[in-house]
């Protein structure tokens, strides 16, 4: 009878033993003082200590890491109670230091364990230690607090950029019934209206004076079709001072993608308008100064082919008279009348296109572009023994706005004639030399009517700068700036000595793909 109880306990501790070390955790058997009973195939695998190397030792002695008060408290509870104890990963991390591949977990350099401490045999004072890798989901955890800490971060961030976008973005937003449900800080304080004044009111009704016609019926296509549209209009704050806008519509989804209608994000232009209409108004007033410095160049241009006409009408009119005339001369004083009043015509028809309002980019020859800007001007350089030559080479194309370049042209060739009167020089020339880059062309105009003082060149191109005294407007050079750096998409610079002035402008050959020039 003893003989099979013994051969049942064998067993059974045989298939405790298999059972044991088939467990994925660490179970270790202690006493009360702490000295180690058992230690399973896990902990010898993860740990690199035998069973054998440690039974009867301290578990202290073997991992100095653990604090002994601890675990012999934890372990005195257990069998005092009949109930575990236990350690968790949240709190205390580990109990044994295990490394861990590193490469799988960032965080931690120890594997992260629970341990439950499990009274075992109350007779022999024994206790059980199970311990579990908590490693991933500690690592999750770790990972879902530092997202969860970022997100309140990024919370608390939109919550302000939403104050910021309520302050400074013009915007409004109305449902798919054009109802408007939401008006920006901004614009209200734009339009000096108050919330209540918009809120709740159709979009369309509120805007009924200001988007009409084509503009509004492409707004309400937009809508339909849930497109992105842009326009302009004018509208009008509370006090009835004039806005400029440009608006964009942009459909607006909820999270779950639903189409919950419209917002219209604005921006002010009525600055920026205003400035170019400044730079219009100064242009015009250029314009007129120069078209009234070309009429009187063209008064006294027409002089000479006048004196011409009055000449031959006065000599067929003698022999008239005297019955002299025969019908050869009559034929040649026709034909040079003719001749002559197809120049003056030619005058007026060149003086005519430059001042057209028109502003149209084509294809023009660069040549035939100075040509018409020195129309005006040769007659007065040579009656004022200045003399003038142009390198153009050969023939050059270029796609611009020829009325403003010629306007260009002439401001800088008219500023040298005037300088020659201001300084007296012997032998007085002005040049133009053109030279063909790889991605524009260069104009350089030279004069040596004495160079220009330093501190004058530093303001030579602000606008309402002369050095005429009463005769200048101040605006040539300023809107030879503008209309060159703005308009054609060049550069101009000045450069200056005691002798001589360079005047240098840089033209892409085509303003419609042109790259901008450093």
């Amino acid at each position: 009878m003893a003989e099979k109880q013994t051969q049942h306990y064998l067993r059974s501790f045989d298939v405790n033993e298999k059972l044991i070390s088939a467990i994925d955790n660490g179970i270790l058997i202690l006493d009360e003082e702490l000295k180690i009973h058992y230690f399973n195939s896990w902990l010898e695998i993860n740990t690199r200590y035998k069973e054998s190397e440690l039974l009867g030792k301290s578990i202290c002695e073997v991992f100095p890491n653990i604090n002994e008060k601890t675990l012999k408290r934890k372990t005195r509870t257990a069998l005092k109670m009949g109930t575990p104890s236990f350690y968790t990963a949240s709190t205390s991390k580990y109990l044994i230091p295990i490394k861990i591949n590193r490469l799988h977990v960032i965080d931690f350099e120890h594997m992260r364990q629970d341990v439950s401490v499990i009274p075992f045999d109350e007779e022999r004072r024994l206790v059980a230690l199970i311990i579990s890798d908590q490693t991933n989901i500690t690592n999750t955890n770790t990972l879902l607090e530092a997202n969860i800490l970022k997100v309140k971060e990024l919370n608390t961030q939109l919550i302000k950029e939403r104050a910021t976008i309520d302050q400074k973005v013009l915007l409004i937003k109305f449902d798919t019934n054009h109802i408007i449900t939401n008006i920006s800080q901004a614009y209200l304080k734009l339009l000096l209206y108050k919330h209540e004044d918009l809120i709740s009111k159709n979009f369309f009704e509120y805007q009924r004076l200001f988007i009409t016609g084509s503009t509004k019926e492409k707004l309400l296509q937009s809508i339909q079709e849930k497109k992105v549209f842009k326009f302009e209009h004018t509208t009008f704050k509370d006090t009835g001072e004039e806005l400029m806008l440009s608006n964009t519509l942009v459909p607006e989804y909820d999270s779950y993608a639903n189409h919950i209608g419209f917002i219209l994000f604005i921006e002010d232009l009525t600055a920026s308008k205003k400035v170019i209409h400044q730079q219009e108004k100064l242009l015009s007033t250029s314009r007129s100064a120069a078209m009234g410095e070309m009429i009187s160049m063209i008064a006294h241009q027409w002089r000479q082919p006048l004196s011409v006409i009055n000449t031959l009408m006065a000599t067929v009119k003698i022999k008239q008279e005297l019955d002299i005339l025969d019908k050869v001369t009559l034929n040649e004083s026709f034909s040079k009348i003719e001749e002559t009043v197809k120049y003056l015509s030619d005058t007026i028809d060149d003086f005519r296109d430059y001042f057209k309002p028109n502003k149209v980019i084509k294809d023009v020859s660069l040549t035939e572009v100075i040509n018409k800007s020195t129309t005006f001007l040769i007659p007065e350089m040579k009656l004022l023994d200045i003399n003038y030559t142009q390198n153009i080479g050969t023939e050059i194309k270029i796609k611009t706005y020829q009325n403003e370049l010629i306007q260009c042209v002439i401001n800088i060739l008219k500023n040298s004639i005037d300088a020659f009167s201001e300084n007296s020089i012997d032998k007085q020339t002005i040049s133009l030399n053109v030279e063909e880059k790889n991605t524009h062309l260069t104009l350089c105009f030279s004069d040596n009517a004495g160079g220009i003082d330093s501190q004058i060149i530093k303001k030579i191109f602000e606008p309402y700068f002369s050095t005429k005294a009463k005769n200048g407007t101040g605006l040539g050079l300023y809107m030879t700036k503008t209309i060159i750096e703005e308009h054609l998409k060049g550069k101009i610079t000045i450069k200056s000595s005691s002798d001589n002035t360079d005047v240098l402008i840089e033209l892409p050959y085509n303003i419609e793909n042109h790259k901008e020039l450093s």
